[in-house]
């Protein structure tokens, strides 16, 4: 392109320089000629005076040199033509130029696009590897060897998406394999300590990133022997830990939601601050469990055991306390509003500043007089038969005064 343009201002240059020689030497050829206009021929007998003559030449020269501007304007826009015809000839190239130029980008494209889905296959391909060495490494028989492959799973969770859920379920029949609840075992007074692979195991799973679970997925621990566990913090919302042991598991903030403990094991445990919110603790076994500021909200303790558990400012409202037993249970500050303790066992149940408006503590057994006078009530509590209502709260269709005397 750049010699193309070169050459047509070559070109120009010399056109320009052949014109105006030629324009010299036409105007110098016509002063040496006798250059007479036509109508001195009708009298050309006639003797011509030197001014007669002048101004005849000068006639016949200006009618040639208009002659020569008709020429001259035809070299002109012949030049013009010219110089359009090179203009359209140097667009077309360049539109040639800029049509190679998005082929060219097409093809670089497509050649990237094939370059990084060979790069996603070479990936996938070393992913696939190194999650079967560490499948390998699982059932090696050297603890030390086993623990190497549960954090390789744990580094291919986070480098693979897709292999994120996969690895979660890797890892818990991992813990339900390897910590089985046995009923040799369950007899005992004390159950075996997990081992250190299997905590590890059940760290990177407490650990794991939720936003990658899969809609409509649990983990599954169910029948697992997880005595002495750290579940600290750990995210175990919508786990199936049903007849789980948690016997005396460190569970403080840890994140429950949903969670199906019901028929587990959760004899003294520390759960203070965890979120059991919506959680079925039904017939589960929550005696002296460490329920301090625990979030219970919506919870199913059908039939539970929460005998000496420490429920102090726990958030217990609406939860279904159904024929629970609370004998000695702590329930200072608990907030049971609209709770259902129909039947459940209060005997020496510490129920002082606790919220029980709106609460069904109809036929609940050994609850005694004393126990509610210091606590939170109103005319939507429902009472046993046997049991009457402290004169400080509200009244039937009287003024509302639910505040527990100090």
């Amino acid at each position: 392109m750049r010699d193309e343009t070169e050459g047509l201002k070559n070109w120009l240059i010399i056109l320009s320089l052949t014109f105006i020689a030629i324009g010299v030497i036409v105007f110098l050829g016509l002063w040496q000629l006798d250059v007479v206009p036509v109508e001195h021929f009708n009298n050309s007998s006639k003797i011509l005076t030197t001014k007669e003559f002048i101004e005849l030449k000068r006639q016949g020269i200006s009618s040639v040199v208009e002659a020569l501007k008709i020429v001259a304007t035809t070299f002109g826009g012949a030049a013009i033509l010219f110089n359009v015809f090179y203009a359209a000839k140097r667009a077309k190239a360049m539109d040639d130029s800029a049509i190679a130029a998005n082929k060219s980008a097409d093809a670089a494209l497509d050649n990237a696009k094939a370059a990084l889905k060979n790069a996603e296959a070479a990936q996938d391909k070393q992913i696939t590897e190194r999650f079967t060495k560490a499948i390998e490494l699982l059932g090696s028989a050297n603890i030390s060897i086993r623990l190497g492959g549960i954090y390789a799973l744990e580094r291919i969770a986070k480098d693979s998406k897709k292999d994120h859920w996969t690895i979660m379920e890797v890892l818990t029949a991992f813990v339900r394999e390897n910590a089985p609840l046995k009923e040799e075992e369950i007899q005992q007074e004390k159950l075996p300590k997990i081992p250190t692979d299997i905590q590890a195991a059940l760290t990177v799973i407490g650990q794991r990133d939720v936003d990658k679970d899969p809609e409509y997925q649990g983990l599954n621990l169910q029948y697992t022997n997880l005595d002495g566990a750290d579940l600290r913090d750990a995210n175990l919302q919508g786990a199936n830990l049903r007849d789980a042991n948690l016997q005396g598991a460190y569970l403080s903030e840890a994140n429950l939601q949903e969670a199906d403990l019901s028929q587990a094991n959760l004899q003294g445990p520390d759960l203070s601050q965890a979120n059991l919110q919506e959680a079925d603790l039904s017939q589960a076994n929550l005696q002296e469990a460490n329920l301090i500021d625990a979030n219970l909200q919506g919870a199913n303790l059908f039939e539970a055991n929460l005998q000496g558990a420490n429920l102090f400012e726990a958030n217990l409202q609406g939860v279904f306390l159904c024929r629970a037993n609370l004998q000695g249970a702590n329930l200072f500050g608990a907030n049971l509003q609209g709770a259902n303790l129909f039947g459940a066992n209060l005997q020496g149940a510490n129920l002082f500043r606790a919220n029980l408006q709106g609460a069904n503590l109809s036929e609940a057994e050994n609850l005694e007089l004393k126990q509610i006078e210091t606590a939170f009530g109103d005319s939507a509590t429902v009472l046993p038969d046997d049991v009457e209502r402290p004169a400080h709260w509200t009244q039937a269709g009287g003024e509302t005064n639910a505040i527990a005397p100090i």
